[in-house]
């Protein structure tokens, strides 16, 4: 097996051109795989993005809510209901809607040429004093600190004021301009929202989602204010369980004790139904998948002809091998080891190029790729796959080899 590693290496470096431009046509398959799975990876966190942010141990929503791009409201005394039940620590109700929002007038090279043009823009509200209960506090969640979040709740007491997610896509003007709009006498581009005037008094951390480019927190009275009114109250309703409770139970008495205009959702429940929609059912998700089953299949062909073409000029050489002595099994081993170190002259190419492109979709393009170890290993054992794969369908040239052909 060690001399067959050893002449598939000198194969290669003997057939320099042939060897740069199979490893290029792997290291682009492998880089369309890396893209596609980031992609699809993006829309896995994409989709449950805000629950993952939200402090809950259940969720109250309407019996016909759908997904986050199609909530619908439930009457309010259901919050209040719900508290009643033993194991039921506290209930924070939130509402989540669109407005229309004014584009900056000002722009970057990286963004549309005009200004002032209208948008729609994703709103949460939140009662000022649940904020802190409401959101994950840390490193990766919405307030960094407590502190942060307590000011907030401070901040968002006042009527016509709202908080601005600093990660709300480039266009929509960032969260420094608009605090300094809202902060001046005289602004040359006032913060309307729904055709009103309104003011950004701070900021929070969230990030887009397929549902939003960019959002406002605020609070309930300046929702009411600036918003249609919810039909029945409320979207959402975060219920935070007692200490040694059981979710499954109290989940059980809820769904029986409220009415069946609500359902209460585990955080598994509705993290998997969001991931299901955004990737099984919606177009986004499945483009990507059949994406990654088509660069695959196109490797798997473009990597069989670059070898059964190599295979094919080389045939002499496998009748030699076999005339010497050696096993069909021997040119076979030779076969997989080319197939092998291709994979890994494409892989690794393709990583580095591919690492570089996902910081360019996060950077400008606001997509939550991320190169994950998974990501890697699967991307990694579909390379060597496909390669095998190739060289398992060529190495029928190599079994029919034979020494007379020489004569």
């Amino acid at each position: 097996m060690r001399y067959a590693w050893l002449w598939a290496i000198r194969h290669l470096i003997h057939r320099r051109e042939r060897t740069v431009t199979a490893a290029t046509g792997i290291a682009f398959a492998a880089i369309l795989m890396f893209l596609e799975m980031g992609f699809l990876g993006g829309v896995d966190r994409t989709a449950t993005l805000l629950f993952d942010r939200l402090q809950f141990d259940l969720l109250i929503t309407s019996s016909e809510y759908e997904d986050l791009s199609r909530t619908a409201g439930f009457p309010d005394q259901r919050l209040a209901q719900a508290a009643a039940v033993e194991g039921v620590g506290a209930v924070v109700p939130l509402s989540m809607g669109f407005a229309e929002w004014r584009m900056p007038q000002r722009r970057g090279w990286l963004r549309s040429p005009s200004g002032g043009e209208i948008m729609s823009i994703a709103v949460l509200a939140v009662p000022p004093e649940y904020l802190p209960q409401a959101f994950r506090i840390g490193p990766e969640g919405v307030f960094s600190t407590l502190a942060e979040a307590e000011e907030a709740a401070h901040l968002l007491a006042r009527q016509k004021t709202f908080l601005f997610d600093r990660r709300s896509k480039a266009e929509y003007g960032s969260a420094e301009y608009w605090l300094e709009q809202s902060r001046s006498r005289n602004p040359q581009d006032p913060v309307l929202i729904n055709g009103r005037s309104a003011v950004i008094a701070g900021t929070f951390s969230l990030g887009t989602g397929f549902s939003w480019n960019a959002m406002l927190l605020t609070s309930e009275g300046t929702f009411r204010e600036f918003l249609p009114p919810v039909p029945d109250g409320v979207h959402f309703g975060l219920i935070q369980l007692s200490a040694g409770a059981d979710p499954a139970a109290v989940q059980q008495q809820l769904q029986t004790r409220l009415p069946s205009d609500v359902r209460i959702w585990s955080r598994e429940d509705i993290t998997a139904s969001e991931r299901n929609y955004w990737v099984r059912l919606t177009s986004v998700g499945q483009f990507l998948v059949v994406a990654v089953v088509l660069v695959i299949t196109v490797g798997v062909i473009f990597v069989y002809q670059m070898m059964a073409a190599d295979i094919r000029s080389m045939l002499p050489e496998y009748a030699t091998i076999k005339a010497l002595g050696h096993t069909p099994g021997f040119a076979t081993a030779m076969v997989l080891a080319q197939a092998g170190l291709l994979a890994a002259l494409g892989f690794l190419p393709g990583w580095g190029i591919a690492a570089f492109l996902y910081s360019i979709a996060r950077t400008y393009g606001g997509i939550p790729a991320e190169m994950t170890p998974l990501i890697i290993m699967a991307v990694a054992g579909l390379t060597v796959g496909m390669c095998l794969l190739s060289a398992i369908l060529a190495l029928r040239k190599v079994q029919t080899a034979d020494p007379a052909d020489l004569f």
